[in-house]
């Protein structure tokens, strides 16, 4: 019987009265890979993808998922993507030096799967960054399913096209293409709350902002005029980090670094049918403990908070109120959790696409996964803490998992 929902229905025959009696039930076929967190570790320098499976009732480590597939391109793993859309769910695997697609059932790889083969023309260089399947429910439908960026390219696949065509990393009226940072700003409204959103990203050759052209016939970027303009869309800063989130329906942020070495928080805000606003309120210098010196970072899903590393220890910091404190999470005896013997690798919210409607809803997004390393065989440790909405409220694990190489990445593979 193939994987999926059933709905079955019982005939029962009483032989001596000849009464029929139907009784209903809903059935699933699932496998050990149907759901549940899948962990990208780096393994010596090499793809390890292992999974935290909710396998029924229960959950269920299943390690190596990989190990039996020569993978092209096992080096320096890098993100682990999962694209849900109408015409069906993606699962890419990003490494330094390539990207591949994975089964999205049984999580496995064949050589087709690799992602050049959806190219028109095969680059030179080929290493894709980031990804994002764009599917609204609502709109005009000329908008594309897909848009990819690489570290040299940008391209777009339209709505009805099975390939990606030329790219786009270029302004009209310009001679010279450019490279944009791995991040694609858009809303995260999710499958269900798409409304045409457009597509921002930027341009790290001429440090600026620029807008993705989405119709059939576009073929580039633009330099968007913004109505009330309250920082440039030319920054002349360089990109740090970016986060899409659900704030006050869908609003993203960007930190960027000035020639001083100081970090910039922008603010976008009424992401759908391709237009946008810059949010006044998340414009300005950040002023927190060493963030200068932080490599990880990210943004709270629902709450105004960003939360960053430096010496192995998180902070927390208000962007609303511009506050900030460190982070302690406890265990359930209500003891301080220790990381000094650790490196935290990642720091991330999972968004959630079917939102509200998934199986576990939307409270996973206000917790916050951190990834660590304690070193030495198998030290790599997934803690998943709750994140009060009360800036001094207590921080309490939620679960913990153990047995990994060193994590890289983690994203929930979700059902409806």
């Amino acid at each position: 019987l193939p994987l999926g929902k059933y709905a079955v229905y019982l005939n029962v025959l009483d032989q001596e009265t000849e009464v029929t009696w139907r009784q209903h039930f809903d059935m699933e076929v699932i496998i050990q890979t149907t759901e549940g967190w899948l962990v990208l570790c780096d393994e010596k320098g090499e793809v390890r993808l292992d999974m935290i499976s909710k396998y029924g009732n229960q959950e269920l480590m299943i390690r190596n998922l990989l190990d039996d597939y020569a993978l092209p391109n096992k080096k320096g793993p890098k993100s682990i993507v999962l694209n849900i859309t109408g015409s069906g769910d993606k699962i890419i695997l990003m490494t330094e030096t390539g990207a591949c697609y994975l089964d999205p059932e049984s999580l496995a790889w064949e050589e087709a799967f690799d992602l050049k083969y959806d190219m028109g023309k095969i680059p030179g260089v080929f290493v894709p960054t980031a990804m994002i399947c764009l599917d609204p429910m609502y709109g005009s439908g000329t908008y594309p399913c897909s848009v990819l960026l690489t570290t040299t390219e940008v391209y777009c696949k339209t709505s009805g096209r099975i390939i990606y065509e030329l790219p786009r990393n270029n302004v009209a009226g310009e001679e010279k293409t450019f490279k944009v940072a791995p991040f694609i700003i858009t809303s995260a409204d999710g499958v269900w709350g798409y409304y045409e959103p457009p597509v921002i990203l930027y341009d790290t050759d001429n440090r600026r902002f620029v807008q993705l052209g989405l119709a059939w016939n576009e073929t580039s970027c633009r330099i968007p005029p913004v109505a009330n303009e309250v920082f440039p869309m030319v920054t002349g800063k360089e990109f740090v980090y970016a986060a899409n989130t659900r704030h006050d329906g869908n609003s993203s942020y960007v930190i960027l670094r000035d020639d001083t070495g100081k970090l910039w928080l922008h603010g976008f805000g009424n992401l759908w049918y391709n237009s946008f606003s810059q949010l006044s309120n998340y414009y300005y210098r950040i002023d927190a403990p060493d963030i200068e010196r932080a490599e990880l970072f990210a943004v709270h899903m629902h709450y105004r908070y960003l939360f960053y590393v430096v010496d192995n220890m998180i902070y927390l910091y208000d962007m609303a109120y511009k506050e900030w404190r460190k982070l302690d999470i406890l265990d359930g005896d209500g003891e301080k959790i220790d990381l000094s013997g650790e490196e935290i690798t990642f720091i991330k919210f999972n968004w959630f696409q079917y939102g509200e409607y998934g199986r576990l809803g939307l409270d996973m997004e206000y917790r916050l996964i951190i990834g660590s390393d304690k070193g030495g065989e198998n030290g790599g440790m997934i803690r998943i803490v709750d994140i009060p909405e009360r800036m001094n409220g207590k921080v309490t694990l939620y679960k913990e998992y153990s047995g990994f190489a060193k994590p890289v990445d983690i994203v929930y593979r979700e059902r409806y």
